[in-house]
C-alpha cells in the first residue's frame, strides 16, 4: 500500500518535477556586451537550459551584513571553482558577478541547484572585460547615457516611445556613462560586498566617442559590477558616434553608439561675431521664443538677474532644445556665462559648469 501512495504522489506531479533534468551551460558571456571573455568583478550571464526552476532577482533579504548572495533559492555558480555572487535566476539564463580570481586564461564554470550539477563550461577568463551597458531597445545600438547636467537620458528621441523622453548629445557636454568589467579600483573594494563609496580605477582609462579621444573628468566603480564614467564629448558632427572604452590598452566591443546633435552651422553665408570676453552672473530667470531668422537659426533669449544683466537678449547659436534644457539643468544653480561681440552684444549664453 505504501508503494501505492509513492506511485499516486509521483502522478500528480508534473513530468519534469517527476524526473527533472540537471542543469546543463550552452554559454558564459559578459553581461553587458553578450560577447565571450569574463574577468573579476563582472557581470556575467550563464544560458543554458534548466538552470533553475523558480525566475527572480536578488531582493533586500538576500544580503547579509553587506555580502551579496552566493545562492538564491538553492541555485548556484562557481567560476573557477570560486562562488559567484548570484544576482538574478531562470530556467534559461543566469547572471552572476564573477568573483575576485587572479587567474586568467580558461577556467571551469558549473551551475548547481535542487536538479544536480551542470556540465563543466571552459570560459575565456581576461584581467579586464570592459564593455558598456546598453538599451535593449533599437537592438541594444544605444549606451545608457545621461546628461550629466540635466540628469536626462542620452538617446535617439522616441526610442522609449512616449513614456520616457531622450536627448541627443552635445559637443562640450559632459556624459555619464555606465559600464562594467573595467578592472580593479583604488580601495581594493571586493566584489563580494556593497559597495559604500566610489573609488578610480587603478589601470589608465581612455575612451573614444567618434574616433576622437574623449576628457575622461572620473572613472571608478560605484556599484557591485557596475562603473561609471563621465566624459566631455568632442567637438564631432551630429550622427550615432562609436564609443569605445580600454583599460590598459584591452577596448570594448566598439559596437555601443551614442547620438550626438552638433549645433547647427551659419545660416546664408554668416561667420560668427567675434567674442572679446565672458560674463558669469547669477541669474533669476530664463525666457526664450523663436524669432526671425538670424546667425545659426538662434531662439531669442532673455536673462534676467541680479549680477550679470538686469535684461539680456541673447541669440543662441547651440542647438533648438539648448535653452530649455538649460532652464532645467539650473536647478539651484542658476549660473550662467554670457558672451559679447565687440559691439557689447551678448552673442552667446551658455550654462557655467559646476
Amino acid at each position: 500500500m505504501r508503494h501505492i501512495r509513492v506511485l499516486l504522489a509521483i502522478g500528480l506531479l508534473p513530468a519534469w518535477a517527476a524526473f527533472a533534468a540537471a542543469p546543463t551551460i550552452q554559454s558564459v558571456i559578459n553581461a553587458a556586451s553578450y560577447r565571450p571573455g569574463v574577468a573579476s568583478a563582472t557581470w556575467v550571464a550563464i544560458t543554458g537550459t534548466n538552470l533553475s526552476t523558480s525566475t527572480r532577482a536578488w531582493s533586500n533579504g538576500d544580503f547579509a551584513s553587506g555580502n551579496l548572495p552566493t545562492t538564491l533559492d538553492g541555485v548556484s555558480v562557481k567560476i573557477n571553482g570560486k562562488a559567484a555572487y548570484v544576482y538574478f535566476i531562470s530556467p534559461g539564463q543566469i547572471n552572476v558577478l564573477a568573483p575576485d580570481d587572479p587567474a586568467t586564461g580558461p577556467v571551469p564554470v558549473q551551475v548547481t541547484n535542487s536538479q544536480g550539477v551542470s556540465n563543466t563550461y571552459s570560459a575565456n577568463k581576461q584581467v579586464v572585460s570592459p564593455a558598456f551597458f546598453n538599451y535593449s531597445q533599437a537592438g541594444g545600438r544605444y549606451s545608457v547615457i545621461q546628461a550629466s547636467a540635466t540628469n536626462e537620458l542620452v538617446g535617439p528621441p522616441g526610442i522609449f516611445g512616449q513614456s520616457l523622453t531622450t536627448v541627443r548629445a552635445a559637443p562640450g557636454e559632459y556624459l555619464t556613462l555606465y559600464a562594467t568589467g573595467l578592472g580593479p579600483v583604488a580601495s581594493g573594494q571586493s566584489s563580494g560586498q556593497l559597495v559604500q563609496t566610489a573609488s578610480p580605477i587603478v589601470a589608465p582609462v581612455n575612451v573614444l566617442i567618434g574616433n576622437v579621444k574623449a576628457n575622461v573628468a572620473f572613472a571608478g566603480l560605484v556599484g557591485s559590477g557596475l562603473y561609471q564614467l563621465n566624459v566631455v564629448v568632442p567637438n564631432l558632427p551630429s550622427g550615432d558616434a562609436p564609443i569605445v572604452v580600454s583599460v590598459n590598452g584591452n577596448p570594448s566591443s566598439g559596437q555601443d553608439y551614442v547620438p550626438i546633435q552638433a549645433p547647427p552651422g551659419p545660416v546664408g553665408g554668416q561667420t560668427a561675431p567675434p567674442i572679446t570676453n565672458c560674463l558669469t552672473g547669477q541669474v533669476d530667470y530664463i525666457t526664450y521664443s523663436v524669432s526671425r531668422l538670424s546667425y545659426n537659426l538662434p531662439d531669442e533669449v532673455s536673462i534676467g538677474g541680479t549680477r550679470l544683466c538686469a535684461t539680456c537678449s541673447v541669440k543662441t547659436p547651440l542647438y533648438s532644445d539648448f535653452t530649455a534644457r538649460m532652464e532645467k539643468s539650473m536647478g539651484q544653480k542658476k549660473n550662467v556665462q554670457a558672451c559679447y561681440d565687440n559691439q557689447g552684444n551678448v552673442v552667446e549664453v551658455r550654462l557655467v559648469r559646476p
